[in-house]
């Protein structure tokens, strides 16, 4: 296991990925913050013990059906704290929404490099005390930003995974997703009790992934008295690539990136990386982002395909044709045009059915239905009213 990587950081990202687990496994909302005393029954433990091989990569052990021998969750902590040592890094899951869920094994390598640049470009603007991370650790921007961060520069850190914001101190480095960013725009009026006064000494800075920002949110946490805010643009493929501090500057390329050419940059081990999206270079660093290379869209912070989203519907029986496309409203959603195999009535229901357990990103809002998908006078597919 990294030096970087105490036993404690183990347990709150077993602690993490477990609940998410459990919850996908039972249909339900998220759980409470894990309790080792949750009853589980006996495919839960093996559905959780095949989660757990499969993140920490514990086949490479050799031993990982002593998961299934041990019942505390504390002898779960320390068997993969120990395997760690012997594995080659973590095994992170695309979120699925633009297709079908891939596997992306990030070596512990290639995670410290990513910390160190990190630590780098942050470093350059102030000192951190203390990293507080209210985002999943299992994902890779919250394993990145909440444990190997604060473990590469020996820094304290938090791990919050209730729904409620943390508190914060100044000094701090607080860590989330852009949706959770809207949401203190709109109801906190200061940072950090006391934070004016230390500004010099060690204000409190924040740090966004997983989507664009938008540029009246960085404003208004600016003015509220957040010091700094740091947009991190990457994927789970490629892991972080760039930063910016302002919504209106370009991205800079972290220390173990290099461009290669128009749309592929070189890993620090050699390796090539296509982005996902189109981009404009000012030099060999800096670079701005158009659009997307795919019909990918952000739907709160989460990338959707509203092609995949039309694919999954019209595989339904009582689905004869659809198409989905974001809304034009200030916070986009996903809509729906269905064209029923045989009733509007029947298709809502089989929809309203099938839908009731998918992440709300890829949930389309509003379901419009009619006989045939809207065209253009030149045939191809129109947008519709909702």
């Amino acid at each position: 296991m990294p030096q970087w990587l105490p036993e404690s950081a183990c347990a709150d990202v077993l602690r993490s990925l477990l609940r998410a687990a459990l919850s996908t496994y039972r249909g339900c909302a998220a759980l409470p913050e894990w309790d080792a005393s949750v009853p589980l029954d006996s495919l839960e433990r093996l559905h959780l013990a095949a989660t757990v091989n499969r993140f920490f990569r514990l086949h490479e052990t050799g031993s990982e059906d002593r998961l299934l021998m041990l019942r505390a969750f504390d002898d779960w902590v320390g068997f993969v704290a120990e395997a760690m040592g012997s594995t080659s890094g973590l095994a992170f899951q695309t979120s699925g929404s633009t297709g079908a869920p891939t596997t992306q094994v990030h070596p512990w390598a290639h995670l410290a490099l990513e910390a160190e640049a990190l630590q780098q470009r942050l470093c350059e603007v102030a000192r951190i005390e203390r990293v507080v991370a209210w985002l999943p650790l299992h994902h890779l921007y919250g394993f990145m930003l909440g444990v190997a961060l604060p473990g590469v520069m020996g820094t304290a850190r938090v791990s919050v995974e209730s729904a409620m914001p943390p508190e914060l101190r100044a000094g701090d480095l607080l860590v989330t997703v852009p949706p959770r960013w809207d949401y203190l725009a709109r109801t906190r009026v200061g940072w950090s009790p006391g934070h004016q006064a230390s500004t010099q000494q060690a204000p409190t800075l924040g740090a966004s992934s997983t989507a664009p920002l938008a540029a009246a949110t960085h404003a208004a946490l600016l003015d509220q008295g957040l010091t700094g805010l740091l947009e991190i643009y990457g994927s789970t493929e490629t892991g972080g690539v760039a930063t910016r501090w302002r919504p209106d500057a370009p991205y800079t390329l972290l220390a173990h990136w290099q461009r290669q050419d128009a749309n592929r940059l070189r890993h620090a081990s050699g390796a090539l990386v296509s982005l996902p999206d189109h981009t404009e270079w000012q030099d060999a660093r800096r670079f701005t982002l158009g659009a997307r290379q795919d019909d990918v869209v952000s739907i709160g912070g989460v990338n959707v395909s509203p092609a995949y989203v039309a694919q999954r519907l019209q595989a339904l029986d009582s689905v004869a044709d659809c198409a989905v496309r974001p809304t034009t409203t200030a916070e986009p959603r996903l809509k729906a045009f269905v064209v029923p195999a045989t009733s509007a009535a029947e298709a809502a229901a089989e929809i309203a059915r099938v839908t009731a357990d998918w992440p709300a990103a890829e949930r389309p809002v509003t379901l419009t239905y009619g006989a045939s998908l809207p065209r253009t006078a030149l045939g191809k597919l129109g947008d519709w009213s909702t």
